[in-house]
């Protein structure tokens, strides 16, 4: 297998967040965040993997900063969109939405220049191990993360089922960085999984909209959008669970 492979994987990612933020200095477009989120996720679900396999410590700490500040940001974008798309949107909450945005993404450029050290420094001591672990031991590990995915499931619970999409995300991740013949041996039909992972974060959007405006961000809570919200919510969560108890991974 392709020696190093990880350590590149890992500093091609540290690379695209140096760009993101640059974008998102730039042009302050929610996608600039949304990626650099996702390509700091990438580097987690890496890093989770040689901590199982090799019983060491291998801390993704130090991005925690920029991940959560982005993380703020992008949540408040994608209620503001929510909000709009409403038929009578609440002009009042929406305006107080962009004020708290316009005022934390000015936060997030002004400390954009630590970020940006932040990432250089984590890349200067990006060292995992050259050669990845041989076949039956990563085969072994999509097997017992798979299990562990599908334990979640039993809990029949909507912060387990979250759980349970964090993990198949991480496992989506890490098929995706595998050597071709290497994703041949692994048993993960990724296309299947991919369109399970798009249904499930159709799921969480919804479910992560509800508990927004229930958090005594909506005054209204028998809106009839509001209404149509949870009860869309309890159908996409109850079909997931159907098909999932019935199809486990």
């Amino acid at each position: 297998m392709k020696k190093n492979l990880l350590n590149h994987y890992v500093v091609d990612l540290l690379n695209s967040i140096e760009q993101h933020i640059a974008e998102f200095i730039k042009s302050k477009k929610p996608e600039s965040l949304h990626h650099l989120r996702v390509d700091i996720k990438k580097i987690r679900a890496a890093y989770y993997f040689v901590e199982n396999l090799y019983k060491e410590e291998y801390s993704t700490n130090k991005l925690k900063p920029v991940f959560f500040k982005a993380g703020q940001i992008r949540e408040i974008q994608i209620n503001i969109l929510l909000l709009s798309l409403m038929s009578l949107p609440p002009f009042k909450l929406i305006e107080q939405l962009k004020k708290k945005e316009n005022t934390l993404t000015l936060q997030f450029i002004k400390c954009s220049l630590r970020y940006v050290r932040l990432i250089k420094n984590f890349r200067k001591n990006v060292s995992l191990p050259g050669v990845l672990p041989d076949n039956k031991s990563i085969i072994k590990y999509f097997k017992n993360e798979k299990q562990k995915a599908n334990k979640k499931i039993e809990n029949k619970d909507r912060e387990s089922f979250h759980r349970y999409r964090l993990k198949i995300k991480k496992l989506m991740y890490l098929y995706n960085v595998m050597p071709k013949k290497m994703q041949k041996e692994i048993k993960f039909n990724h296309s299947v999984i991919n369109k399970l992972q798009q249904k499930l974060g159709d799921w969480h959007d919804t479910y992560a909209a509800v508990k927004f405006l229930s958090d005594g961000h909506f005054p209204d809570k028998t809106d009839e959008y509001f209404v149509r919200l949870k009860l869309n919510e309890k159908r996409q969560f109850n079909a997931l669970l159907m098909s999932l108890i019935n199809n486990p991974i």
